[in-house]
C-alpha cells in the first residue's frame, strides 16, 4: 500500500508539502503523535487518530476516534471501513490518498527474520523504486561501452585511493549528468565509509547526500543495487546507488543523483553503474592493501590525532556532523565544518515537521572525554527539541540544566535560531560568545539584540532569553566559531577577526553555498590552513 499525504493548506505554494510512503503487511498507525508511522502534525488531531489494518486484497480503516471531521471520498466516518485503491481518507487538513498495487508482493513476517524485516521498513524507499541482486545480468549499448572503457583507462595506472576516487568522480559527473556523486570506501567491512569523495556540478559538494543511511544499509548490508526514478526530496529528481563488492564482502558504495525537475535515471544507467562498480572494485581492494588511502578531510588526520586525548571527541563529531544540509526554495542553508586541533564544536540543521527551519551552532569546552559526551548529547537533545518546536530560548535552558554538574566542569557556547523559510522570520537565541551576525543583501552588518547569557552547563538555574528577528529579502545570517578566526596560513599568519569579517561581509548577498565557498577562495587559510580550533561557518540565506 501507498500512501500519497497532502497538507491542502500548502496547495497554492511552489513547493506543496506532499510526502509518499509505502507499507507492506503491518498495521499502520496515523495521529498527531509523533510514534505513529503516519504523523499529521496538527493539535486538533488526536496523538493516535486510527489505524490501517492489511486484510488480504484490501485494507481496513478502524478509527480510535470519533472526530466528525474525518471523511472517506467526501464522506463522514465514524467505525471500521474498508479502502480499496484510490480511496482518499481527510482529516482535518490532511489529505490521504490510497493507492494499492496488486502485483507488490507481501512480506511475510519470518520470525527468524522480523529483526531484519523491522530494519528493512526503517529504511524505505521510494515507490517504483527498483533493486537488483549482485548476480543480475547488465547490458550496455555500445555508445555506453565507450564511456565506460573510457572512464577504466583513465584510472587503471592510477596509484592512490584519493586520485583513483576523484577522477572516477568527476567521471560520474559529466557522463551522467549528476547533481550529485559520492563515493565512500572502507578499510574494515564491519566499519563506516571514512574515506569519501563527492563532487557536483561545479566540482565541490558540501556535507552528505540526502538520506545516505538508507543507502548505507541497503547498498552494504543487503547488497542491493539501487535505481530511483522519482525521490520526492525537495532537491534530487532521481538517484542510483550501488555497493563496491570484493571477495570479502562491500568496500563502499558509490551514489549519484540528479537536480529536481532534470534526467531521470532508468535501468540502463543503473546497468553502466553497476558494470562500473564491478570493474573498480579490485582497483580499489589494489590500493586498500598497499596502504594507499584517502585521509578523512572531516576528521582529525591520524598523525594530529596519535596520542591525542581529543580523539573521543573528534570522532563523535565527525560521526555526526556530516548529514546532508536541507534547502528550501527561498531559503538556502551552507555549512563549511573542518577539525582542528582541539576538537569542540558542534552544528546542526533540521527541518522541522511544521515546515520550519533550525539552526544550532556550539562550540564545547572542558576536559577532552566530557567535551565527547557533551558534544553527542547536545545533538541528540537539539533533534528531540525540533520535533516538539521548543523555541531558542526554552531549548537553552534545557541544555543548561542537561550539561550542568558541580564536578564535571564542562559549558558550552550555543547559538539556536528557529526560521521560517517562506518569509525569514525567526526567533534566535544565544549563549556564551559565538559569531553572529544578520547581513544584507549589501553585506552592511548587524548584531542581533539579544542580551549576553552565560554559557550553558557553567551556572546553575539560568533563565535564557530569546529574541524575535527577521532576515530581510537578499539578506543572510552568518554564524561562525572561534576557529574562523585563529586559522592560520602557511607563514603560520592568523587570519584574524578583521580579516574573516571583511571576506565575509564582501560575499554577502548570494545563495548560501555560493557564499561559502567564495569566502573559502577568497580566504584559503579556512580550508587548508594550520586549524588550532575546530573551523565551523553557518550561512542562512532568504530571498524571495
Amino acid at each position: 500500500m501507498r500512501l500519497e499525504i497532502t497538507d491542502v493548506r500548502t496547495l497554492t505554494d511552489a513547493e506543496p508539502n506532499v510526502r509518499e510512503l509505502e507499507f507492506r503487511n503491518k498495521p499502520v498507525t496515523v495521529g498527531s503523535g509523533s510514534q505513529n508511522l503516519v504523523q499529521l502534525p496538527d493539535v486538533e488531531i488526536a496523538a493516535h487518530h486510527a489505524t490501517l489494518l492489511p486484510m488480504g486484497e484490501f485494507w481496513l480503516y478502524e478509527p480510535t476516534t470519533r472526530d466528525s471531521d474525518t471523511k472517506i471520498n467526501g464522506q463522514g466516518v465514524h467505525e471500521k471501513s474498508e479502502l480499496r485503491d484510490g480511496d482518499v481518507i481527510e482529516v482535518r487538513f490532511f489529505s490521504i490518498r490510497i493507492s494499492l498495487d496488486s502485483e507488490v508482493p507481501v512480506d511475510l513476517p519470518d520470525p527468524s527474520q522480523v529483526g531484519e524485516l523491522a530494519k528493512i521498513r526503517q529504511y524505505p524507499l521510494p515507490p517504483r523504486s527498483v533493486t537488483r541482486k549482485p548476480d543480475a545480468k547488465v547490458s550496455l549499448d555500445p555508445t555506453r561501452q565507450r564511456a565506460l572503457v573510457a572512464a577504466l583507462l583513465k584510472v587503471r595506472e592510477v596509484r592512490d585511493l584519493a586520485t583513483l576516487v576523484e577522477q572516477v568522480a568527476d567521471a560520474l559527473v559529466r557522463e551522467l549528468a549528476a547533481r550529485v556523486v559520492w563515493i565512500g570506501v572502507r578499510k574494515d567491512l564491519s566499519g563506516s565509509l571514512e574515506f569519501v569523495e563527492s563532487r557536483n556540478e561545479q566540482g565541490v559538494v558540501l556535507g552528505e547526500p540526502p538520506n545516505l543511511e538508507t543507502f548505507v544499509y541497503r547498498c552494504l548490508n543487503r547488497q542491493q543495487f539501487i535505481t530511483i526514478p522519482r525521490t520526492g526530496h525537495d532537491e534530487t529528481q532521481s538517484v542510483l546507488a550501488v555497493p563496491l563488492l570484493g571477495e570479502r564482502g562491500a568496500l563502499g558504495l558509490i551514489y549519484v543523483d540528479t537536480r529536481k525537475h532534470t534526467r531521470v535515471f532508468d535501468e540502463g544507467d543503473l546497468d553502466f553503474l553497476t558494470l562500473l562498480s564491478r570493474l573498480l572494485t579490485p582497483l580499489v581492494e589494489r590500493l586498500l592493501e598497499t596502504g594507499a588511502v584517502l585521509p578523512d578531510l572531516g576528521a582529525v588526520s591520524p598523525e594530529a590525532s596519535a596520542g591525542s586525548s581529543a580523539a573521543p571527541a573528534a570522532s563523535i563529531r565527525a560521526a555526526i556532523v556530516g548529514h546532508a544540509v536541507p534547502q528550501w526554495p527561498q531559503f538556502t542553508v551552507g555549512v563549511f565544518a573542518r577539525a582542528g586541533e582541539n576538537t569542540g564544536d558542534l552544528h546542526d540543521v533540521m527541518k522541522l515537521p511544521n515546515g520550519l527551519a533550525a539552526l544550532l551552532l556550539a562550540h564545547v569546552e572542558g576536559e577532552p572525554m566530557c567535551v565527547a559526551a557533551t558534544i553527542a548529547q547536545m545533538h541528540g537533545a537539539f533533534r528531540v527539541a525540533g520535533l516538539h518546536a521548543d523555541p531558542p530560548h526554552v531549548q537553552l535552558k534545557a541544555l543548561n540544566w542537561l550539561l550542568y554538574s558541580e564536578t564535571n566542569r564542562c559549558h558550552a557556547d550555543v547559538v539556536i535560531a528557529v526560521i521560517n523559510p517562506k518569509t525569514g522570520v525567526l526567533e534566535i537565541g544565544s549563549a556564551g560568545k559565538l559569531g553572529v551576525l544578520f547581513l544584507d543583501a549589501r553585506g552592511q552588518p548587524r548584531k542581533p539584540g539579544t542580551p549576553q547569557m552565560p554559557p550553558v552547563g557553567l551556572q546553575k538555574n539560568v533563565e535564557y532569553a530569546g529574541g524575535p528577528a527577521r532576515i530581510e529579502d537578499g539578506g543572510t545570517l552568518a554564524l561562525f566559531t572561534r576557529g574562523c578566526i585563529t586559522a592560520r596560513n602557511d607563514r603560520e599568519e592568523e587570519i584574524g577577526e578583521k580579516r574573516f569579517l571583511a571576506a565575509l561581509c564582501t560575499h554577502a548577498g548570494q545563495a548560501a553555498p555560493a557564499a561559502i565557498e567564495d569566502l573559502l577562495a577568497d580566504v584559503p587559510a579556512l580550508r587548508s590552513g594550520r586549524a588550532p580550533d575546530d573551523v565551523t561557518i553557518l550561512l542562512a540565506h532568504f530571498s524571495r
